[in-house]
């Protein structure tokens, strides 16, 4: 196949291939891996962002201690 495109001169890019109708099924498997990964950076992100709120608190409890004792 490659010598048929080398023999006419023209070699067609990737979009060629990546276009291709039996190329979509791996395109909206690639789409879904990404969207699995996108919920699991979210899902992370929530936790990350419960950790911080709780560090907060802590802080905060820490200076109204600080501050009672003085």
């Amino acid at each position: 196949m490659r010598q048929f495109w080398f023999r006419w001169g023209f070699f067609p890019g990737y979009w060629f291939f990546a276009r291709s109708p039996w190329r979509l099924p791996r395109l909206k498997e690639y789409i879904e891996a990404l969207e699995e990964y996108r919920r699991e950076l979210e899902a992370e992100l929530r936790a990350v962002e419960e950790e911080l709120e709780l560090l907060h608190r802590a802080q905060q409890e820490e200076e109204r201690s600080s501050k009672q004792g003085k």
